[in-house]
């Protein structure tokens, strides 16, 4: 009776025992917590390897690992391995021994299984009661798994020091190489770093390293792992061992990645993730080249103490608004402003804006390009509510006469484009810059603002945007009026090739504009003639090579210069100005043309030699002028004025109210966040 009464307390304490014990099914390596590879349109170009707080694990299967690693992890680790049910009584039998001696558990015996069990089930306390839990998930895994199957788990999840998990991270870390192309001798290096990845760490103690690689090739000598010829290559082989470094390429663009993927509900960094982005790479080094050079060039025009000087850009595939360059600072380990990225930051853009301004006026029909305006009087009055006038000048103090409307747009006359954006009425411009993706903030930089918020002062770039922002305008006037949303992912799978993301460039595609109105937008910006009283000839808005067209923007007190232009195969913005407070500018006569136009001359000429010459198509709905040049909508051929400008000089304005002007200036770079951007909205065609 007693021993029945024993046998049934030791079931039921075994069957409880055996309760608390995790689950051991479902086990995939390629679901372990991992790295998010990031990888250039291409597919080839690595621009970042993303772990979390530093971490890094990729996933490997046992065929894509080198045969040594695997030889080399059993003999020192698990000689019976492919022979033991988990676990091995030798070696358990010995540990025993060695706790008893200890008068305490001291560990040892441990099978690979067991250190799998113990990885993913366990805690690090020693005690018997832990021990034996470890046997039992061994035995449970061996009987559930193949061995190639649980050498796999092991290989992918164990620590090899220096935030590197699972063999693959080891091998990009310490030798620059896939695991695939580990040798015998970086292979017995990884294969001793497990038990012991500190005290062995080749970095911090080459020494001790080299000792436990001797150990471990000695260990695959003794079970015929290896040759005695191929123990002493391995072990005088000289072994050039590398320091973990930060490769990110293209680092603004990798944080933009990183969002995205957030917003699309993956976790980068924690999730293994093979992400191919849109960038592409060898245009992403043009544009920092010129990024950088360009800037330097133009360090000296930054004179004002306590200023910085920086630069950004972003370069599109209009066809699909595809993020081809992005270079959000000079560089982004500079410790005084590098790591913000300018390209996504609200900036002034001057005179560029008149690009959206004027193609707006187009769109309404109540101009053509060669509708007559008057450059006059200067200043132009703007009657505010509750302010002072807002007084319009034009960049040289002058006044032009009246000219057409093509010549006031590319000569960037400041005072007939403010009357024009008076004429068709500020809020159709904000609107029709919003349909398009650019979102003009006010003074609280809210991107989405009230229509009360905007005054004159929105043509000459006086409410910011982003230079992303402006290239994905800019780009839809490229692609012939179709807007696409910006896209920096062109795939996401899972670590074992499963396609879990895939863009579709015409989720977002839209006709946002009349083919016939930015087709006009590109003739008046493309001929050199129409800016020659300003810029004059061949200026480098002028490509030497092919048709493109261009115009710049500089903002209050040289803050700010912007050049921005195209070609039916690239979009791109290229913006240079001081980041720190308002007070901080660059010195006088700093115009876009000077020093943002020949950066964007070099990247526009480099990034697109061999691609031939290409050129708009002349649309069904636009009929060709009786000079050379002119084009109009066939809906209307003929304003032969702008409305309200003659015979006062001031246009009669719309319902609009005008606003006084914000009067902030430029935006720095410390301002307050941004708010995010609502989704372009598509509105009529104005016909009126």
């Amino acid at each position: 009776m007693v021993l029945l009464l024993a046998g049934g307390v030791a079931d039921a304490y075994a069957e409880q025992f055996l309760s608390t014990l995790p689950a051991i099914k479902g086990l995939d390596a390629a679901a372990f917590k991992g790295d998010t590879l990031v990888y250039d349109r291409s597919g080839q170009v690595l621009l970042a390897d993303v772990g979390e707080n530093g971490d890094h694990s990729q996933y490997a299967t046992l065929k894509d690992v080198s045969a040594w690693v695997p030889k080399a992890t059993i003999a020192i680790e698990d000689k019976n391995f492919y022979r033991n049910q988990g676990f091995d009584v030798t070696g358990i039998a010995r540990s025993a021994y060695e706790n008893l001696r200890a008068g305490r558990v001291v560990g040892g015996g441990s099978t690979i299984t067991q250190q799998l069990a113990k990885q993913l089930f366990l805690t690090p306390e020693q005690s018997y009661t832990r021990k034996l839990k470890e046997i039992i998930l061994a035995y449970q895994l061996s009987q559930t798994y193949s061995k190639d199957q649980i050498l796999e788990l092991y290989l992918n999840h164990s620590y090899y020091g220096q935030q590197a998990y699972g063999v693959e991270a080891a091998a990009r870390l310490f030798f620059h190489k896939d695991a695939k192309d580990l040798d015998v001798a970086q292979s017995a290096m990884l294969a001793g770093l497990p038990q012991a990845p500190t005290r062995w760490n080749p970095i911090v103690h080459p020494a001790a390293a080299k000792a436990r690689q001797l150990e471990v090739l000695q260990a695959m000598l003794n079970l015929q792992s290896i040759s005695a010829l191929q123990f002493n290559q391995a072990a005088t082989e000289k072994l050039e061992v590398f320091t973990p470094t930060n490769t990110f390429r293209a680092p603004h663009f990798v944080d933009y990645v990183q969002d995205e993927l957030r917003a699309l509900g993956f976790k980068p960094g924690e999730q293994q993730l093979v992400v191919t982005s849109s960038l592409d790479f060898g245009k992403q080094q043009i544009g920092e080249r010129v990024i950088s050079d360009n800037l330097n060039a133009n360090l000296w025009r930054d004179q004002d103490p306590g200023g910085l000087l920086d630069s950004a850009m972003v370069a599109l595939d209009p066809k699909t608004a595809q993020i081809l360059v992005m270079v959000g600072s000079h560089d982004y380990n500079d410790t005084r402003d590098g790591q913000i990225n300018l390209a996504t930051t609200p900036r002034n853009v001057g005179s560029s804006y008149k690009v959206f301004t004027y193609t707006a006026a187009l769109n309404t029909r109540k101009v053509t390009m060669e509708t007559q305006i008057v450059d006059g009087p200067s200043p132009l009055r703007v009657p505010q509510t509750a302010a002072p006038d807002y007084l319009v000048y034009n960049y040289d103090h002058g006044t032009h006469g009246t000219l057409p409307l093509r010549e006031a747009f590319s000569n960037s006359l400041n005072i007939p484009a403010v009357k024009t954006e008076l004429a068709v009425g500020v809020s159709t411009v904000v609107d029709f810059s919003r349909n398009i993706g650019v979102f003009p903030r006010d003074g609280s930089l809210n991107p989405n603002a009230p229509m009360a918020a905007y005054g004159p002062a929105l043509t000459l770039g006086g409410y910011p945007i982003t230079v992303l922002e402006e290239a994905n305008g800019l780009a839809t006037i490229a692609d012939m009026g179709v807007y696409h949303q910006p896209e920096a992912i062109l795939s996401v799978r899972d670590a074992r090739g499963r396609i879990l993301y895939q863009t579709d460039a015409n989720a977002t595609r839209r006709q946002a504009i009349d083919p016939g109105v930015t087709f006009l937008t590109a003739q008046i910006l493309q001929d050199d003639r129409n800016r020659y009283k300003i810029f004059g000839p061949n200026s480098k808005l002028h490509l030497r090579d092919r048709t493109s067209a261009a115009k710049t923007g500089t903002s209050d007190d040289f803050k700010d210069a912007t050049t921005i232009g195209f070609t039916p195969d690239l979009a791109a913005v290229i913006w240079i100005g001081d980041v720190k407070g308002i007070t901080h500018t660059m010195s006088r006569n700093s115009d876009g043309i000077y020093v943002a136009a020949p950066a964007w001359n070099r990247f526009m000429t480099e990034a697109l030699a061999g691609v031939p010459d290409k050129w708009y198509p002349q649309p069904a709905d636009v009929v060709s002028g009786s000079r050379g040049g002119t084009y109009f909508l066939s809906d209307q051929r003929s304003v032969p004025s702008l409305p309200g400008d003659h015979p006062s000089p001031l246009p009669t304005p719309t319902a609009d109210p005008v606003p006084p002007d914000p009067g902030t200036g430029p935006v720095p770079v410390d301002g307050a966040p941004p708010a995010p951007c609502p989704t372009p909205h598509a509105i009529p065609i104005c016909r009126g």
